[in-house]
Protein backbone atom coordinates (compact mmCIF):
# COMPACT_ATOMS: atom_id res chain seq x y z
CA UNK A 1 0.00 0.00 0.00
CA UNK A 2 1.47 3.29 -0.78
CA UNK A 3 2.29 6.08 2.17
CA UNK A 4 3.57 9.16 1.82
CA UNK A 5 4.87 11.24 4.46
CA UNK A 6 4.05 14.69 5.73
CA UNK A 7 5.36 16.86 8.69
CA UNK A 8 2.20 17.07 11.51
CA UNK A 9 2.99 20.88 11.84
CA UNK A 10 1.17 21.13 8.01
CA UNK A 11 -2.07 20.17 9.03
CA UNK A 12 -3.34 23.41 6.73
CA UNK A 13 -2.67 21.61 3.67
CA UNK A 14 -5.94 19.62 2.11
CA UNK A 15 -5.38 16.16 1.99
CA UNK A 16 -6.75 15.82 -1.59
CA UNK A 17 -3.41 17.96 -2.37
CA UNK A 18 -1.47 14.89 -2.16
CA UNK A 19 -2.51 13.67 -6.03
CA UNK A 20 1.09 11.61 -6.59
CA UNK A 21 2.56 8.57 -5.35
CA UNK A 22 6.03 10.12 -4.30
CA UNK A 23 7.36 10.57 -0.74
CA UNK A 24 7.75 13.80 0.89
CA UNK A 25 10.59 13.74 3.16
CA UNK A 26 10.96 17.17 5.50
CA UNK A 27 13.90 17.27 8.06
CA UNK A 28 11.49 17.17 11.09
CA UNK A 29 9.31 14.62 13.27
CA UNK A 30 7.62 12.81 11.05
CA UNK A 31 4.09 10.60 10.96
CA UNK A 32 3.04 8.31 8.21
CA UNK A 33 0.20 8.71 6.67
CA UNK A 34 -2.17 5.67 4.38
CA UNK A 35 -3.06 8.15 1.24
CA UNK A 36 -6.04 5.00 0.75
CA UNK A 37 -7.20 5.60 4.25
CA UNK A 38 -8.22 9.28 3.07
CA UNK A 39 -9.96 9.04 -0.34
CA UNK A 40 -6.63 11.00 -1.70
CA UNK A 41 -6.31 10.18 -5.48
CA UNK A 42 -3.28 8.59 -6.51
CA UNK A 43 -1.50 9.17 -9.61
CA UNK A 44 -1.62 6.32 -12.03
CA UNK A 45 1.71 6.86 -13.11
CA UNK A 46 4.08 10.33 -12.71
CA UNK A 47 4.73 10.38 -16.60
CA UNK A 48 2.58 8.74 -19.47
CA UNK A 49 4.42 8.30 -22.72
CA UNK A 50 2.95 8.11 -25.63
CA UNK A 51 4.28 7.35 -29.50
CA UNK A 52 3.26 7.33 -32.87
CA UNK A 53 5.25 5.99 -35.51
CA UNK A 54 2.57 3.53 -37.32
CA UNK A 55 3.21 5.25 -40.65
CA UNK A 56 6.62 3.71 -40.81
CA UNK A 57 6.54 0.61 -38.52
CA UNK A 58 10.56 -0.38 -37.80
CA UNK A 59 11.41 2.77 -36.83
CA UNK A 60 12.92 4.38 -33.56
CA UNK A 61 10.96 4.11 -30.53
CA UNK A 62 12.63 6.38 -28.07
CA UNK A 63 10.07 5.78 -25.22
CA UNK A 64 12.69 4.22 -23.04
CA UNK A 65 15.10 6.45 -23.82
CA UNK A 66 12.78 9.75 -22.42
CA UNK A 67 11.73 7.39 -19.09
CA UNK A 68 15.11 7.10 -18.37
CA UNK A 69 15.65 10.92 -18.60
CA UNK A 70 12.46 11.66 -16.62
CA UNK A 71 13.53 9.08 -13.95
CA UNK A 72 17.11 10.65 -13.49
CA UNK A 73 14.83 13.83 -13.12
CA UNK A 74 12.67 12.31 -10.31
CA UNK A 75 10.24 10.77 -11.64
CA UNK A 76 9.28 7.36 -10.13
CA UNK A 77 6.29 5.27 -12.19
CA UNK A 78 5.58 5.25 -15.86
CA UNK A 79 2.86 4.51 -18.45
CA UNK A 80 2.97 3.96 -21.91
CA UNK A 81 1.10 3.90 -25.03
CA UNK A 82 0.86 3.54 -28.68
CA UNK A 83 -0.92 3.41 -31.74
CA UNK A 84 -1.63 -0.40 -32.68
CA UNK A 85 -2.73 -0.06 -36.05
CA UNK A 86 -1.80 1.71 -39.47
CA UNK A 87 -3.29 5.37 -39.63
CA UNK A 88 -4.83 4.47 -35.79
CA UNK A 89 -4.92 6.61 -33.00
CA UNK A 90 -3.29 6.41 -29.94
CA UNK A 91 -4.20 3.64 -27.70
CA UNK A 92 -4.24 6.07 -24.49
CA UNK A 93 -5.06 4.42 -21.17
CA UNK A 94 -8.44 5.41 -20.08
CA UNK A 95 -9.28 8.47 -17.73
CA UNK A 96 -6.44 10.46 -18.80
CA UNK A 97 -6.37 13.39 -16.55
CA UNK A 98 -3.90 15.43 -14.36
CA UNK A 99 -4.57 13.47 -11.43
CA UNK A 100 -3.75 10.10 -12.89
CA UNK A 101 -0.81 11.52 -15.25
CA UNK A 102 0.62 14.62 -14.01
CA UNK A 103 2.98 14.68 -17.17
CA UNK A 104 2.55 13.36 -20.85
CA UNK A 105 4.85 12.83 -23.68
CA UNK A 106 3.91 12.47 -27.36
CA UNK A 107 6.85 11.01 -29.68
CA UNK A 108 6.58 10.94 -33.60
CA UNK A 109 9.78 10.27 -33.72
CA UNK A 110 10.28 9.37 -37.28
CA UNK A 111 7.16 9.47 -38.94
CA UNK A 112 6.91 11.08 -41.45
CA UNK A 113 4.94 12.63 -43.98
CA UNK A 114 1.10 13.20 -44.28
CA UNK A 115 -0.47 9.92 -45.35
CA UNK A 116 -0.97 8.58 -43.06
CA UNK A 117 -0.78 11.13 -40.51
CA UNK A 118 0.76 10.85 -37.05
CA UNK A 119 -1.23 12.38 -34.97
CA UNK A 120 -4.50 12.59 -35.75
CA UNK A 121 -8.09 15.16 -34.46
CA UNK A 122 -9.08 12.09 -32.11
CA UNK A 123 -5.20 11.95 -30.50
CA UNK A 124 -5.43 16.17 -30.16
CA UNK A 125 -8.79 15.74 -28.74
CA UNK A 126 -7.46 13.27 -26.18
CA UNK A 127 -4.92 15.51 -24.99
CA UNK A 128 -7.17 18.86 -25.21
CA UNK A 129 -9.79 17.35 -22.88
CA UNK A 130 -6.37 16.09 -20.79
CA UNK A 131 -4.77 19.40 -20.88
CA UNK A 132 -8.29 21.04 -20.10
CA UNK A 133 -7.66 19.03 -16.30
CA UNK A 134 -4.82 20.94 -15.17
CA UNK A 135 -1.56 18.75 -16.99
CA UNK A 136 1.71 19.17 -18.31
CA UNK A 137 2.63 18.15 -22.19
CA UNK A 138 5.82 17.75 -23.14
CA UNK A 139 5.09 16.78 -27.62
CA UNK A 140 8.06 16.34 -29.73
CA UNK A 141 7.44 15.69 -33.12
CA UNK A 142 9.05 16.85 -36.36
CA UNK A 143 6.80 16.35 -38.84
CA UNK A 144 3.63 16.73 -36.71
CA UNK A 145 2.53 19.54 -38.18
CA UNK A 146 3.33 18.53 -42.01
CA UNK A 147 1.21 14.66 -40.85
CA UNK A 148 -1.88 16.66 -38.96
CA UNK A 149 -1.93 20.52 -40.37
CA UNK A 150 -0.21 20.21 -43.97
CA UNK A 151 -1.55 23.89 -44.65
CA UNK A 152 0.94 24.94 -42.04
CA UNK A 153 1.78 28.75 -41.80
CA UNK A 154 -1.08 30.47 -39.92
CA UNK A 155 -1.85 27.68 -36.96
CA UNK A 156 -5.24 26.94 -35.36
CA UNK A 157 -7.03 24.58 -33.27
CA UNK A 158 -5.03 22.09 -30.99
CA UNK A 159 -1.27 23.49 -32.22
CA UNK A 160 -2.31 27.56 -31.44
CA UNK A 161 -5.22 26.98 -28.43
CA UNK A 162 -3.08 24.60 -26.55
CA UNK A 163 0.94 24.55 -27.67
CA UNK A 164 1.25 28.05 -28.32
CA UNK A 165 2.38 27.85 -31.73
CA UNK A 166 1.37 30.94 -34.02
CA UNK A 167 2.59 30.20 -37.48
CA UNK A 168 4.78 27.13 -38.46
CA UNK A 169 7.37 26.89 -40.88
CA UNK A 170 7.87 23.59 -42.11
CA UNK A 171 11.37 22.06 -43.14
CA UNK A 172 13.13 24.98 -42.36
CA UNK A 173 16.90 23.03 -42.52
CA UNK A 174 15.90 20.45 -45.03
CA UNK A 175 17.62 17.25 -43.45
CA UNK A 176 20.68 17.87 -41.41
CA UNK A 177 22.75 15.18 -39.96
CA UNK A 178 23.58 17.44 -36.86
CA UNK A 179 21.98 20.66 -35.43
CA UNK A 180 22.72 22.94 -32.66
CA UNK A 181 19.72 24.24 -30.60
CA UNK A 182 20.58 27.59 -27.86
CA UNK A 183 18.67 28.68 -24.90
CA UNK A 184 16.44 32.15 -25.42
CA UNK A 185 17.06 35.34 -23.31
CA UNK A 186 15.17 34.27 -20.18
CA UNK A 187 13.74 31.56 -20.74
CA UNK A 188 14.29 28.01 -18.81
CA UNK A 189 17.66 27.06 -21.18
CA UNK A 190 19.46 31.11 -21.15
CA UNK A 191 23.10 29.76 -21.08
CA UNK A 192 22.34 26.59 -22.55
CA UNK A 193 23.75 25.11 -25.98
CA UNK A 194 22.54 21.57 -27.25
CA UNK A 195 24.30 19.75 -29.96
CA UNK A 196 22.09 17.34 -31.60
CA UNK A 197 23.23 14.08 -33.64
CA UNK A 198 20.75 12.04 -35.73
CA UNK A 199 22.72 8.97 -35.50
CA UNK A 200 22.49 9.07 -32.03
CA UNK A 201 18.52 7.99 -31.65
CA UNK A 202 17.18 7.67 -35.76
CA UNK A 203 17.38 4.23 -38.13
CA UNK A 204 16.61 5.34 -41.12
CA UNK A 205 16.44 9.00 -41.33
CA UNK A 206 18.19 12.53 -40.45
CA UNK A 207 17.04 15.54 -39.31
CA UNK A 208 13.27 17.17 -40.73
CA UNK A 209 12.88 19.71 -37.97
CA UNK A 210 9.76 22.51 -38.56
CA UNK A 211 10.05 25.68 -36.40
CA UNK A 212 7.44 28.32 -34.98
CA UNK A 213 6.42 31.41 -33.33
CA UNK A 214 4.67 31.50 -30.11
CA UNK A 215 1.63 33.16 -29.45
CA UNK A 216 0.79 35.62 -26.43
CA UNK A 217 0.58 33.12 -23.83
CA UNK A 218 3.69 31.20 -25.21
CA UNK A 219 7.33 31.61 -25.59
CA UNK A 220 10.50 30.86 -27.29
CA UNK A 221 11.93 28.12 -25.30
CA UNK A 222 15.41 26.81 -27.95
CA UNK A 223 16.25 28.43 -31.35
CA UNK A 224 18.45 26.94 -34.14
CA UNK A 225 21.16 28.88 -34.47
CA UNK A 226 21.06 29.49 -37.85
CA UNK A 227 17.78 30.49 -38.14
CA UNK A 228 17.93 33.02 -34.83
CA UNK A 229 14.81 34.11 -35.75
CA UNK A 230 12.66 31.21 -35.12
CA UNK A 231 12.04 28.88 -32.36
CA UNK A 232 12.48 25.13 -32.62
CA UNK A 233 10.77 24.48 -29.33
CA UNK A 234 8.26 26.72 -27.46
CA UNK A 235 6.70 26.57 -24.04
CA UNK A 236 3.45 27.87 -23.91
CA UNK A 237 1.56 28.29 -19.79
CA UNK A 238 -1.74 29.22 -18.94
CA UNK A 239 -3.89 28.96 -16.00
CA UNK A 240 -4.79 25.66 -16.53
CA UNK A 241 -1.94 23.72 -18.18
CA UNK A 242 1.76 23.82 -19.32
CA UNK A 243 3.15 22.23 -22.76
CA UNK A 244 6.41 22.30 -24.63
CA UNK A 245 6.38 21.47 -28.29
CA UNK A 246 9.53 20.71 -30.13
CA UNK A 247 10.05 20.69 -34.07
CA UNK A 248 13.17 18.35 -33.53
CA UNK A 249 14.08 15.16 -31.52
CA UNK A 250 15.92 17.05 -27.88
CA UNK A 251 17.01 13.23 -27.42
CA UNK A 252 19.69 13.09 -29.96
CA UNK A 253 21.25 15.07 -27.47
CA UNK A 254 24.28 13.30 -25.81
CA UNK A 255 23.05 11.85 -22.40
CA UNK A 256 23.89 14.29 -19.94
CA UNK A 257 22.17 17.21 -21.90
CA UNK A 258 19.06 15.32 -22.81
CA UNK A 259 18.88 14.39 -18.76
CA UNK A 260 19.15 18.13 -18.23
CA UNK A 261 16.94 19.36 -20.55
CA UNK A 262 14.31 17.15 -19.36
CA UNK A 263 14.85 17.53 -15.88
CA UNK A 264 14.57 21.83 -16.55
CA UNK A 265 11.56 20.85 -18.24
CA UNK A 266 9.76 18.72 -15.56
CA UNK A 267 11.23 20.73 -13.10
CA UNK A 268 9.29 23.99 -14.73
CA UNK A 269 5.91 21.40 -15.54
CA UNK A 270 5.70 20.85 -11.72
CA UNK A 271 6.40 23.92 -10.17
CA UNK A 272 3.26 26.29 -9.25
CA UNK A 273 2.47 29.16 -10.05
CA UNK A 274 0.44 32.31 -8.54
CA UNK A 275 -2.81 31.15 -9.74
CA UNK A 276 -2.39 27.54 -9.52
CA UNK A 277 -4.23 25.85 -6.32
CA UNK A 278 -1.56 23.62 -4.42
CA UNK A 279 -1.25 20.33 -6.22
CA UNK A 280 0.56 17.48 -5.90
CA UNK A 281 2.77 18.55 -8.32
CA UNK A 282 3.91 21.85 -6.97
CA UNK A 283 4.80 19.85 -3.49
CA UNK A 284 7.01 17.20 -4.70
CA UNK A 285 9.00 19.71 -6.68
CA UNK A 286 9.14 21.29 -3.49
CA UNK A 287 10.36 18.09 -1.36
CA UNK A 288 11.93 15.75 -4.05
Amino acid sequence: MRTVLVILTVVALSMTAFAGSARVSLQQDEVTIDLQQYGAPLSVADVLICIDIDANPGFADLSMRYADAFTFAGAATFAFASVEITSGTINFPPDVTADNYPVVVVLTSENWWDVPQNIDPADEAVLASYLDTGGNLLFVGQDYMWGSHPEMGPCSGFPYDYLGMDVCSQDVIWAPETATVSGSAGGLFEGDSFYLDSALVFLNNTFFPDVATPTATADYLLYYDDAAQDGIAICNETETFKTVWAGIEISAAADTDFNHMIEVIYDWFLSSTAVEETTWGSIKADYR
